[in-house]
């Protein structure tokens, strides 16, 4: 389930050397037209555009035809529900209501009278049926609402999810873009490859021309209202046009944000930081991978297979040394689950932490009772003559994760293990971890709900490790609706896992996003969610 990794960051992995038309340097885009009324009267109209940014060009514009989402699918289709910006809970979006039944297993969403999609057709409770259908049908992701048995339709406004059984997972697709309604009528009518080109939602802004390999332009939608509770403005944004650029090169846009081209970008480098914290004409917005960085180890293979190696290895690993070299522009992990995360407990982390910190004795104690000890005084520990030597995967295209590698190389070599390092490709990584094909192998999750672990460390998941009772308490889990209830939860089945340290967490990354300073209200949830409803260009 790496599905939504790349959409989180998507979660907001937000082209071209040629500037937007009518862009203007230091400021938003500011088109002025005269219409003239009579023969000795005219008005002038200012039409403000923001620019923004991303490093990536979307796969397509419906939501339920791509395999990643980015900020332009969160300006062309609107949610039922969204995350509190703490991920605490849930509040309305495009419902005005909701309503949970005791059980859990029924969600009632109510829509206003005057919901519309943003080519002005009507939005009403078969639409959300119909969405969902369409969905199970063409999404790559369809399983997402496995567990909805039906929709029931009870009248215009309103539409009833019953559930197979309770399931608190459930939330973070509904909350997600991926659970936006999108208008199937008119997909069914012009096909899903045109529908794919200039797709209808119910988000503030339509499609008006994708350029492909450059940019987008998205108009603002008159009829676009939401009930999000932490943002003062309900209705319209305040910039008749969105462009969205595509620029791959980081240099040339981070270039495009210092001159003023762009207002808003999307995947700052992170050499590129420290330099954007010192220019006065730009802020930099900060938040945390929703998920870590971590060694997936194969624990049947020896030596690895024996727990006091693999925990040896993680008590010589120091993550503070790594967030120190890596400019602290990571925080440390101890469990599996970071704070941008909903199930994310801090009791656990600490206990975690409290047990797993750097502790290079303790470390070479365990090692030493599995058997490994330095007998001939070369530094490498051996075992029946056999040096202990290891090889960790890592991905060339993971910068972080990547310039981590040697540090832990150099750290395990202090414990006696000479660890090879190996660059590859991340998809040719997560190819050799399920084929089981690996030692040790750097891998990353991003995914803003807890069940992400499911994928993991369930037996189904098809890696190396598997526990009966894990994989039981993380089907428990996703039945649990009650925040509180799923984070402890959580909490219990880190520490069953960390007892076996089938993987090891290393940290969590720190992501900015670039914008102007004349760009003012934008707000950010602690997942990196991004909100321009109050956003103007001053």
């Amino acid at each position: 389930m790496e599905k939504k990794i790349g959409s989180l960051i998507l979660f907001f992995i937000l082209a071209g050397a040629v500037v937007a038309a009518g862009c203007i340097g230091g400021g938003g885009t500011q088109t002025s037209t005269q219409s003239s009324a009579s023969s000795t009267s005219s008005q002038t109209q200012k039409e403000v555009t923001l620019v923004i940014a991303t490093p990536e060009e979307i796969e397509g514009t419906d939501i339920q035809q791509v395999s990643w989402a980015n900020i332009v699918h969160d300006l062309i289709f609107q949610s039922l529900v969204v995350y509190t910006l703490d991920l605490k809970g849930v509040v309305p979006n495009l419902a005005e209501s909701f309503e949970v039944s005791k059980d859990g297993t029924e969600i009632t969403f109510k829509l206003p009278k005057d919901a519309k999609f943003s080519n002005g057709d009507p939005l009403t409770a078969e639409d959300i049926k119909k969405s969902v259908e369409r969905y199970r049908n063409v999404s790559p992701y369809s399983e997402d609402f496995a567990v909805v048995d039906k929709i029931i339709v009870k009248d215009s406004q309103t539409a009833i999810f019953k559930l197979k059984e309770p399931a608190g997972y459930l939330w973070a697709v509904l909350a997600s873009v991926y659970g936006a309604p999108v208008n199937v009528n008119l997909a069914n009518k012009i096909g899903n490859e045109a529908f794919n080109r200039k797709a209808v939602g119910s988000g503030p802004y339509r499609v008006e021309e994708w350029v492909q390999g450059s940019q987008i332009t998205l108009i603002r939608n008159p009829d676009y209202k939401t009930h999000i509770p932490f943002v003062k403005n309900k209705g319209q944004f305040k910039f008749d046009k969105i462009i969205v650029r595509f620029i791959p090169d980081d240099f040339t846009r981070v270039s495009e944000l210092k001159a003023g081209n762009v207002q808003i970008v999307f995947g700052i480098p992170l050499e590129q930081v420290a330099t954007l914290k010192k220019d006065p004409n730009v802020q930099l917005l900060s938040y945390l991978q929703p998920g870590i960085d971590y060694i997936m180890i194969n624990t049947k293979k020896p030596p690895l297979d024996d727990v006091n190696v693999r925990k040896a290895i993680a008590l010589a690993i120091n993550r503070k040394e790594l967030a120190s070299a890596l400019q602290n522009l990571v925080r440390p992990a101890y469990g599996y689950l970071s704070l941008a995360q909903v199930g994310y407990d801090e009791a656990t982390e600490k206990e975690l932490q409290n047990e797993y910190s750097y502790n290079l004795e303790k470390a070479k104690q365990l090692l030493a009772a599995a058997g490994w000890k330095d007998t001939d005084g070369d530094g490498i520990v051996d075992k029946n003559g056999k040096p202990l030597k290891l090889t960790l995967m890592v991905p060339l295209d993971r910068p972080v994760i990547k310039k981590a590698a040697p540090i832990i190389q150099s750290q395990l070599k202090k414990l006696g293990i000479n660890l090879e390092l190996r660059e590859y490709e991340y998809s040719y990584i997560r190819k050799m971890t399920r084929e089981g094909n690996f030692d040790m192998a750097m891998r990353a999750y991003w995914w803003n709900d807890a069940d992400i672990l499911i994928y993991i460390f369930h037996s189904d998941a098809g890696y190396p490790w598997s526990n009966p009772k894990v994989d039981k308490m993380l089907e428990e889990a996703r039945t649990i609706s009650d925040f509180t209830e799923r984070a402890k939860k959580y909490g219990e089945i880190q520490k069953a896992i960390a007892n076996e340290m089938p993987v090891i967490p290393l940290f969590s990354e720190y992501q900015y996003v670039g914008v102007r300073k004349e760009v003012k209200g934008v707000i950010m949830g602690i997942d990196g969610s991004i909100y321009l409803n109050d956003a103007e260009i001053s």
